[in-house]
């Protein structure tokens, strides 16, 4: 299994970065999981030999602009999301809005978009996780953002996929607003698998705070061979990571095989 890093926070010499997501899944198919925010995750593909002629499937984490709104230089793919990916939204500190700059009706014209609150497996070996159930008493219990009616924005579309392999269960998340640990739970039950072997992306974790520590413990709990947090992932935090693991040091450009 092959995972190319077209977009994150940071890139290696000779590529683009911004903040955002975006990586290229080879399994037993291959998918383009989040987009970015822009154009660069198409000119990093280029440079990595990618031109997305050969994929027919896009999976958008969550509806937030850093990981959907380069699906503008995308089309007739199909896109499998969450319903409320679509839901406008603000950040709370400053009102700026955060979702998606393309509604539904616009993506429309160039994806055959299927929603699902419910995994859906994408090939034998690979599902989209859907809504993730918030089930630990650490994870999601508040959000930097709102809904029109000024109510917090948990972020309900948040998802994931997980690959099975002979390795054991792979996780590669966007945010994880849901929380990682949540994320990486559910995974286990919709793949009725363990171990996890690898957990790989955004885990929105900002300060070393009780939240990092429980989820550092969890991770360590389950014994998980490779962690590659980043985008959303701050440096300190990594860093507090990189005490207990051995993290994969990830940035656009970067080609891992597990």
């Amino acid at each position: 299994m092959k995972l190319k890093i077209l977009l994150d926070n940071t890139a290696k010499e000779g590529f683009e970065s911004v903040h955002g997501f975006s990586v290229l899944v080879e399994s037993d198919k291959k998918v383009l999981f989040d987009s970015g925010p822009n154009e660069l995750f198409v000119k990093n593909a280029e440079k990595l030999g990618e031109d997305f002629s050969d994929i027919d499937t896009v999976i958008l984490s969550h509806g937030h602009w850093d990981h959907g709104d380069g699906l503008k230089y995308l089309s007739s793919k199909k896109l499998i999301l969450h319903p409320d990916c679509f839901i406008t939204r603000h950040r709370k500190r400053n009102n700026t809005h955060v979702g998606l700059s393309m509604n539904k009706d616009e993506l429309s014209k160039n994806f055959n978009i299927i929603e699902s609150k419910k995994p859906l497996w994408i090939s034998e070996n690979m599902v989209f996780l859907g809504e993730i159930p918030r089930s630990n008493d650490f994870e999601s219990k508040e959000s930097p953002f709102l809904l029109p009616d000024g109510s917090p924005d948990f972020v309900p579309d948040d998802s994931a996929i997980a690959i099975t392999s002979n390795k054991g269960l792979i996780v590669i998340s966007g945010c994880a607003h849901s929380g990682i640990c949540n994320t990486v739970e559910y995974a286990k039950e919709v793949c009725k698998t363990n171990p996890v072997y690898a957990v790989i992306g955004g885990f929105h974790l900002k300060e070393i705070d009780e939240l990092t520590i429980k989820t550092i413990e969890y991770l360590k709990d389950e014994n998980i061979e490779i962690l590659g947090p980043t985008h959303c992932t701050s440096f300190k935090v990594r860093d507090e990571f990189s005490k207990s693991f051995n993290l994969l040091e990830l940035a656009a450009g970067v080609v891992i095989e597990l």
